[in-house]
């Protein structure tokens, strides 16, 4: 090969030509509160721009699928649902774990038991599942039939409802389970993996949904458990939220919020206990 063969060797070119084409790649994020005021409008999960670590994940993301610019960044969200719903994975955090804030679910357990008769619970955001499965298992210590009870749980995020669904946990979701609760209804799947026994798998549902895109058309429950959604939101939203909760409950029904939850008092709902409402006949 001569020597100027050697400078018009095509595929030199082609590599150097891409290089050009990444350093072209401006990566401009600025006014992303753009971003950030469209994830609002859609799901009511407020103030993301303030929490830089979010934005940067988000942002990290975007890189990742060849996206450089907040305007691509919104045009995508707007024009492709399954980018849209990534974005809303990396968002919400699910940090939960079984038997936490454990006070308020034996109060329901106690409920169940007193009722007598077949229930229906709702977990909004049911996250991976924990709080419905905990349900269960205080229940079932309780010798309370669970086959009585329908469980549904709904959460804005596709990915813990995957994870509900499978329910294989880790040693820290477990750290609350009794040895011998965990010997009886786990089995251990991988290093410090545990599989839910399928008896309790199969005895709930998980839906991916936006409560702001349920209406007085889906099903009423006996009980609803919201706990620690209202902290992503607004006034405005954490009003419209239980507004939509009241809707979806029963007359009588029993409404369960979390420790960090604040709401404002609404007509039809009256404190029985510390975080514990019920629905007005």
């Amino acid at each position: 090969m001569g020597l100027f063969d050697w400078f018009s060797n095509t595929d030199d070119i082609v590599k150097y030509d891409n290089i050009t084409k990444e350093v072209e790649k401006v990566k401009d994020f600025s006014n992303f509160g753009k971003v950030t005021e469209y994830i609002y409008l859609k799901s009511g999960i407020v103030e993301l721009d303030k929490r830089a670590f979010v934005s940067s994940k988000l942002q990290q993301y975007a890189i990742s699928e060849n996206i450089y610019t907040t305007d691509e960044f919104l045009k995508n969200m707007q024009n492709n649902s399954s980018f849209y719903q990534d974005i809303i994975n990396i968002a919400t955090v699910n940090e939960t774990f079984f038997m936490r804030e454990i006070k308020e679910l034996k109060w329901l357990v106690r409920y169940i038991k007193e009722a007598n008769r077949p229930l229906k619970i709702l977990s909004i955001p049911s996250s991976s599942g924990e709080e419905i499965y905990s349900i269960m298992l205080l229940l079932l210590m309780e010798n309370i039939d669970i086959n009585n009870i329908s469980f549904m749980g709904y959460d804005i995020n596709s990915k813990a409802v995957k994870y509900a669904k499978a329910g294989v946990y880790d040693e820290h979701s477990l750290h609350k389970i009794d040895k011998d609760i965990k010997e009886r209804y786990f089995n251990e799947v991988s290093q410090n993996h545990y599989e839910l026994s399928s008896m309790l798998r199969n005895n709930a549902r998980f839906e991916q949904k936006n409560i702001f895109e349920l209406s007085d058309n889906y099903e009423k429950y006996d009980v609803i458990l919201s706990r620690n959604m209202f902290i992503y939101f607004d006034d405005s939203n954490r009003e419209k939220a239980l507004k939509i909760i009241t809707s979806l409950l029963k007359d009588g029904g029993i409404y369960i919020k979390g420790h960090a939850d604040y709401i404002k008092s609404h007509p039809n709902l009256d404190n029985i206990e510390f975080g514990i409402y019920k629905k007005s006949q």
